[in-house]
């Protein structure tokens, strides 16, 4: 999946805990997990590593990399009381979930099963961006993002409320359209589209999964999405 898919479902993660625990705070935190396995490996695997490796799915893509978070978001919870790294955590589970990382087994139960496997690119991140501005659910989740961000800034005296309550009204019935699109493009088994680039039927299903919780959690903490 592509970065403003991944920002979106972690934002939305954000705001259950959000609701739950009464701290805007975890939104962004959430947020940040949601996107940092691809912060770290990406730069790591397709820059430094770009003579050996050259894949952006190393560390941050593996269970090693949810256990260490998981365990110091327990023991700061624990130690002070803050959920913060467990929404971090949280929001990266939900970025290998995304990627489906269970079908590269080497890469997701690294170290056991051996070492990385290479691959090779030609100019990836020219490629990766032409990706993402050719996919229309990206600039879906990238403007229903925006709206959720600027919603969770606004609690601490920042942030233009109007525009996040218009972004989001704006890209509710969007993603609604988008889930059940993608939805129809998953049955039929359609090849790539405009809908996201270099998708599969699987990426179709998983398109139709994150706009479709998008849906309901823009409605369910709607709270804190609009002005009141």
């Amino acid at each position: 999946m592509f970065v403003a898919c991944h920002l979106f479902l972690g934002l939305i993660l954000g705001l259950a805990f959000a609701g739950r625990l009464d701290d805007r705070r975890l939104i962004g935190f959430s947020a940040l997990g949601a996107v940092l396995p691809d912060l770290i490996d990406k730069p790591v695997g397709h820059i430094l590593l770009a003579g050996t490796l050259d894949s952006g799915r190393l560390f941050g893509h593996g269970l090693l990399f949810l256990a260490l978070l998981a365990v110091a978001g327990i023991a700061l919870y624990w130690r002070r009381e803050s959920f913060a790294l467990l929404a971090v955590a949280a929001g990266a589970l939900s970025h290998h979930l995304l990627d489906a990382m269970w079908a590269i087994p080497v890469t997701w139960y690294f170290p056991l099963l051996g070492p990385y496997q290479p691959y090779g690119f030609t100019d990836y991140f020219g490629g990766a961006i032409l990706a993402e501005v050719s996919s229309l659910s990206e600039w879906i989740f990238l403007a229903a993002s925006a709206g959720i961000a600027l919603a969770a800034c606004r609690g601490f005296g920042s942030g233009r409320p109007g525009l996040a309550a218009a972004l989001v009204r704006v890209s509710v019935p969007l993603l609604g359209i988008l889930a059940l699109v993608s939805l129809l493009a998953w049955a039929a088994g359609s090849p790539e589209s405009i809908l996201m680039a270099g998708a599969g039927p699987e990426d179709y299903l998983l398109l139709a999964m994150v706009a479709a919780v998008g849906v309901v959690g823009a409605i369910r903490y709607r709270e804190y999405l609009y002005a009141g």
